[in-house]
């Protein structure tokens, strides 16, 4: 079995309170990332299953033309991206034998590097990242150190909604495409339909489609519900 799971869904916003205000109005529980005034992320838990962060990676004080040159190509492509627009796997080990594990199937990745954050309650995770090269794959991380404490309230949501289901990409190789998220994850399930290629794990779904160019186009919910639906009801 895979050391890596669904973690979570980046969706890229302009304005982080705006965006924190208008999904709480949608029904959404949301915690902010860190204190409220120096944020740059805040995140929707659901009762099982992966989790939202919605984010804004350009500091206040950065010319976002700057910020984007220096960084890596990934983070580089976070600062025009708008919703949903990246995705990440975890594992339950050290960063040492994620590694070890994507290489043996066959997984080009980038040496890992530390980060951290101080939550609004004053703990601060720490956790370790890769970044494939190739941006059509997800990036890999650890486990948070300590584990978040998340409460039953904070995973609860006013609109109902349990977890999240699916994620829709498009791709110019959809088959090729599923066959390398399939040998990140190691145990999932791939299959094909009349109009994409469906990769399964954790009772999460990545489905994949044709498209012109890779892009994260969509997140659905338990309900049926696009993220665009619950934000427009």
């Amino acid at each position: 079995m895979s050391d890596l799971t669904p973690s979570h869904v980046l969706v890229r916003v302009q304005n982080l309170a705006r965006s924190v205000a208008e999904y709480e109005a949608a029904g959404f529980t949301v915690q902010w990332g860190s204190d409220r005034e120096a944020a740059h992320n805040a995140l929707i838990h659901f009762r099982e299953g992966p989790f939202i962060e919605l984010f804004d990676p350009v500091p206040a004080d950065a010319d976002p033309d700057e910020f984007r040159a220096r960084m890596p190509p990934r983070v580089a492509a976070w600062v025009d991206a708008s919703g949903p627009c990246d995705h990440a796997l975890e594992g339950d080990r050290p960063i040492s034998a994620i590694l070890e594990g994507l290489a043996a199937r066959g997984i080009e990745t980038t040496p890992a590097f530390e980060a951290e954050r101080t939550g609004a309650d004053g703990v601060t995770l720490r956790w370790s990242l890769t970044l494939p090269p190739r941006l059509d794959l997800p990036f890999v991380m650890s486990s948070y150190e300590p584990a978040p404490a998340i409460s039953a309230g904070d995973r609860r949501h006013a609109n109902g909604l349990l977890r999240l289901a699916s994620l829709e990409i498009e791709s110019g190789q959809p088959f090729e495409l599923a066959e390398r998220l399939t040998a990140m994850l190691g145990h999932a399930a791939l299959r094909t339909s009349d109009d994409g290629v469906m990769v399964e794990a954790a009772g999460f779904t990545y489905r994949i489609v044709a498209g012109p160019e890779h892009r994260v186009a969509s997140l659905r919910f338990n309900d049926g519900r696009t993220l665009e639906d619950v934000l427009a009801s």
